[in-house]
């Protein structure tokens, strides 16, 4: 079919979905003279310029995209289809990521150390060298989202590890495991920072804490689907194979199969939406005009980078590397020694597993409990990122202080609340950081203090104190108590500099409008329009 055959259609297809839109309005027509044409046709004519324009990864601003008007009905369907796919591609991913990334912690409680040959601190470097690969592959990686098809270059991660993890089942020697962990680490860096790219593009701001909420707690989907898992293949007995190389095997090929499927329904941004018609595309873009940001520009801009990394310019960078590393340190002792913990209480390897599965349905009750509060109550994030820290403070007092078994069980229970002060911070890029290459920075700058702090977390927890862990338990104490303040600081200089911004248009009379906005590729600091999500 001809392109002017399709324009055609597009336009009848615009026509019959949105009638009310065409207006009569004088626009010149070169083939025919100037005549009245209806004005959607000039704004579709100006869609595909911003379409071309995304192809090359321009910014794109006020005059490629005319303001469209469009109805509260047609805004929840394009929301609801987007969700429909975006929402099952990002959560499915999020719990194989972390079944792949616990698989370790779960083999560990079967003879996976002792036929590793594991002795001393072993396997707590393991757990670390996943973390030095996602802190040696962040930038690059970071590089490479900017850079590449932003889905594409999710799905060859994601099958990418989904093999590598298969990987880990053939070593017998802590080389060969190092070297996979390494590896995986390298593959998985991409996930959650390019997750939080793909929902800035397609989601409003106040839009994007559920959504990030919503994949963030298929973290403890994952834990407890990853329980049962790995309870089946325990039992699966195959001469010359452990039973805890079945869960590296099993959950590796799912993974690997997940991957096809992600490669061929995500899409890269509104243009590429095959499920939604061209009306509906217009829509998806007009819906997040109001988030004052690129579409995706590929152009690397060093002032941007400049801007990220000086926290006399913009301090917010820092705030979260800070915040991210005093919840990451506890993370990596917790996560790689959660089941050895509970084992410590003197249950048997099975009896761990299933005792084990109220605290993995409380990690998807915490962080969709804190991202529902985030969504529906305004001004609320960061005060969820405060109040959420306190159950996991208790919890680790508790493992601290007594060896009370029915204390115990219910601190180990409540350990995994700070997940959600996890997911205020890796959604706070995509709200309340505006430049692709600022926020691509920033996005990297909390990602390498979490993989930072998760390579130190597991070093506090010292085999030679166990059941106690007393070293791990008071390391995460501190941890957690820092977070408040810091916390709490950085939701006072949001209010300050939205004030600050307020009284400037103020004086000069500009009146702002919330859902107003380019996509130019300014910066928040540049734009003075923008307000902070708080």
């Amino acid at each position: 079919m001809s392109r002017g055959i399709e324009q055609v259609d597009e336009k009848s297809q615009v026509d019959r979905i949105a009638p009310e839109q065409t207006t009569e309005v004088p626009v010149p027509d070169l083939e025919n003279g100037d005549k009245t044409t209806p004005a959607l046709e000039r704004i579709e004519s100006a869609r595909s310029n911003v379409f071309d324009d995304l192809a090359k990864g321009e910014g794109v601003s006020y005059t490629d995209l005319p303001i469209i008007e469009y109805s509260e009905e047609e805004n929840r369907r394009v929301l609801r289809k987007l969700d429909m796919v975006l929402l099952p591609l990002t959560m499915i991913a999020y719990t194989l990521q972390y079944i792949d990334r616990s698989a370790m912690s779960y083999a560990a409680v079967f003879t996976f150390r002792k036929d590793l040959h594991l002795k001393g601190d072993d396997y707590s470097w393991l757990g670390s060298l996943f973390f030095f690969g996602y802190l040696f592959f962040e930038f690059p990686g970071s590089y490479l989202l900017q850079r590449l098809p932003l889905s594409k270059t999710m799905g060859s991660s994601i099958f990418i590890w989904g093999g590598l993890l298969m990987c880990m089942a053939a070593p017998r020697q802590f080389g060969g495991a190092a070297a996979i962990r390494f590896l995986l680490g390298c593959a998985e860096a991409l996930v959650t920072p390019g997750f939080v790219l793909l929902v800035s593009r397609f989601y409003k701001r106040e839009e994007q804490p559920l959504r990030v909420g919503l994949w963030y707690c298929c973290n403890g989907a994952g834990s407890f689907i990853g329980a049962l898992v790995s309870y089946g293949m325990g039992h699966v007995s195959v001469n010359g194979v452990p039973e805890w190389a079945w869960i590296f095997i099993f959950n590796g090929g799912i993974t690997v199969l997940f991957a096809l499927i992600f490669l061929w329904l995500c899409p890269e941004n509104p243009q590429t939406c095959r499920f939604l018609n061209a009306h509906e595309k217009r829509i998806a873009l007009e819906r997040v005009r109001g988030n004052k940001a690129s579409l995706g520009s590929k152009k690397v801009k060093w002032y941007q980078v400049k801007e990220a990394l000086c926290p006399w310019i913009d301090p917010q960078g820092w705030a979260y590397v800070i915040i991210v590393f005093t919840l990451a340190l506890p993370n990596g002792g917790i996560g790689n020694f959660l089941h050895l913990i509970l084992q410590s209480y003197g249950y048997t390897a099975f009896q761990t597993i299933l005792i084990g599965l109220p605290q993995a349905a409380m990690q998807v009750v915490f962080p969709l409990s804190g991202a529902i509060i985030a969504r529906k109550v305004p001004g609320a994030r960061l005060y969820v990122l405060m109040a959420y820290m306190i159950p996991s403070l208790v919890g680790v007092i508790i493992q601290y202080k007594t060896r009370n078994s029915g204390a115990l069980l219910f601190g180990y229970y409540i350990l995994g609340s700070y997940v959600a002060a996890l997911g205020v911070c890796f959604a706070a890029p995509g709200a309340n950081v505006a430049g692709t290459t600022k926020r691509v920075v920033i996005g990297a700058m909390i990602f390498i203090s979490y993989a930072t702090g998760n390579i130190i977390g597991p070093h506090f927890f010292i085999a030679t104190e166990v059941p106690a862990y007393k070293s791990g338990m008071l390391a995460c104490m501190i941890c957690f108590a820092i977070t408040i303040p810091i916390g709490f600081l950085l939701r006072l200089y949001y209010i300050r500099e939205n004030k600050r911004r307020d009284r400037l248009a103020a004086e000069s009379g500009e009146e702002v409008d919330a859902n107003g906005g380019d996509f130019s590729d300014k910066t928040d600091i540049e734009n003075l329009s923008f307000r902070y999500a708080l």
